[in-house]
């Protein structure tokens, strides 16, 4: 009789195959996830055989073809011999691409082989973005039959970072897993001045830090809670009065977006909110790099004048681990390298330490993007002490409805500018909640050993349902729609 043992910890040690086309030094929430769960099953005592595309940080390389939406990242089409032995219990496979490995799904299953295949991103929402009705259906077709279904018939387990996830996904997986994040909080970590120790009591299994009450942050279930909250007046002179009006040094309330610079992320709505009157003393940091840089770079200029946009060319190259001079320092709302810049492109960064000094010096993380399925961003900013307002849409409404008051409704400028006049004026306070809400929710080894422990069903064959596993089919796309259409008229 298989066993029924929940603690992943008193199982024997797991044969793990890690298939990924996102892994470091790609930049990305799923290659930060991929590199965090990896290291995590390791110091549980596992063996973990990562397959990536050349350059990555992997085990074994497999041949590879440029990703046309991402530019330095390459999706695999090596497929793995099937004559090779399969020395594995557990295949997990990262979607999407990982399109070779489609073709070897079949032979690891004959071999005994059990398939855990976790799918990141809201499709839906880009074929809506890149294409025209006509070639978003086509595509929408071919990628279904070809591609999605045969991925997921062989799955044991499909799972999904977040409830936003397409509809497909509930339709034709047999069982679906909501997975835990996978965020290494001592890595992402405050300013020593903004960290307070018992913020990581959540680390330890039998403590938990006294609550604390901010008054940015509504109770669940009020009758107001998604009402537009335009600054007080006491709140505009507030930020005035920290950020403007310091006799010592001038600094301006300094927000902050990492990620890629695309179409889907809305970036054009944070940096038009910039000419509101109660942000016109505001800085502008964007990390990262995409296909709309040159586009939003225009934008700025449009919006904020000329003289007031810098742009870092610096591509992050050689050492990936020290603080280069060439990035920029936002410490204290001081950007030396361009004091009168309002909007700020820093460029591609690599190195984790770097961007948690972005995020650890920012004053609010900032994002109007709609297409996230989880937002690891949010949760990398929470866990450098710095709050993060969020557009009230996509997998944000779910993951971090414990921080409801600081999602904004989507492109409500007022609400936007609300928001973050109310974050601001709750200074070191909400620091500690956003430390905090990261630590107790969002922890790499909470993931680690929930993962774990669905790898064991899946080798044992014995599921028991839970708030994270659920069973797929129909019916469970048709609850979740319903849901989520529910959910929009109540918003609306």
């Amino acid at each position: 009789m298989p066993s029924t043992n929940k603690n992943p910890s008193s199982v024997k040690p797991l044969r793990i195959l890690l298939a990924t086309e996102y892994l470091p030094p790609f930049v990305s929430g799923i290659a930060n996830r991929c590199k965090n769960l990896v290291k995590g099953y390791r110091a549980h005592g596992h063996t973990v055989t990562v397959f990536g595309p050349p350059g990555s940080d992997c085990d074994i390389q497999v041949g590879s073809i440029p990703n046309p939406f991402y530019d330095e990242q390459r999706l695999m089409f090596q497929c793995l011999n099937p004559f090779a032995d399969v020395p594995y219990d557990v295949a997990h496979i990262v979607g999407p691409l990982c399109l070779s490995f489609l073709f070897v799904l079949p032979l690891l299953r004959l071999r005994g082989v059990k398939l855990y295949v976790s799918y990141h991103v809201a499709l839906e929402y880009y074929k809506q973005k890149y294409f025209n009705e006509i070639m978003g259906m086509f595509l929408e077709g071919m990628f279904l039959v070809f591609y999605f279904i045969p991925l997921v018939y062989f799955a044991d387990v499909v799972g999904i970072p977040s409830k936003s996830a397409d509809y497909c996904v509930f339709k034709y997986s047999k069982r679906i897993h909501y997975m835990r994040s996978g965020l290494d909080t001592s890595v992402f970590k405050p300013k020593p001045e903004n960290h307070f120790p018992d913020e990581d009591d959540y680390l330890k299994p039998s403590q938990a830090p006294a609550p604390l009450s901010i008054s940015s942050l509504k109770p669940f279930g009020s009758d107001s809670v998604h009402a537009s909250t335009p600054m007080t007046q006491r709140q505009t002179h507030l930020i005035h009065q920290l950020h403007t009006q310091n006799h010592i040094k001038s600094h301006a309330p300094v927000l902050l977006y990492v990620g890629r610079l695309a179409i889907e992320k809305n970036i054009e709505f944070l940096i038009r909110a910039l000419a509101h009157p109660n942000l016109v003393t505001a800085k502008l940091v964007l990390v990262g790099d995409g296909p709309s840089r040159e586009s939003l770079e225009i934008l700025a200029r449009e919006t904020v004048g000329a003289a007031r946009v810098f742009s870092n060319n610096n591509k992050d190259a050689g050492d990936k681990t020290a603080v280069s001079a060439n990035h920029i320092d936002v410490s204290s709302g001081a950007v030396t390298v361009c004091p009168q810049a309002r909007v700020l492109f820093a460029g591609m960064v690599h190195s984790e330490a770097i961007v948690s000094r972005y995020y650890a010096s920012a004053d609010v993380f900032v994002s109007a993007s709609s297409s996230e399925t989880f937002g690891f961003t949010v949760a990398e900013a929470l866990a450098c002490g710095t709050p993060s307002v969020m557009v009230r849409g996509g997998a944000f409404r779910s993951v971090y409805r414990m921080i409801d008051g600081w999602m904004f409704e989507e492109m409500d400028m007022e609400d936007y500018v609300g928001r973050v006049g109310r974050v601001v004026a709750d200074g070191i306070l909400a620091r500690r909640i956003a430390r905090r809400t990261a630590v107790e929710h969002f922890g790499v080894m909470g993931a680690v050993k929930d993962l774990l422990k669905t790898y064991q069903m899946c080798i044992t064959g014995v599921f028991w349902e839970e708030e994270g596993l659920k069973k797929g089919g129909s019916e469970t796309a048709a609850a979740v729609a319903a849901l989520s259409n529910d959910t929009n008229k109540k918003d609306n």
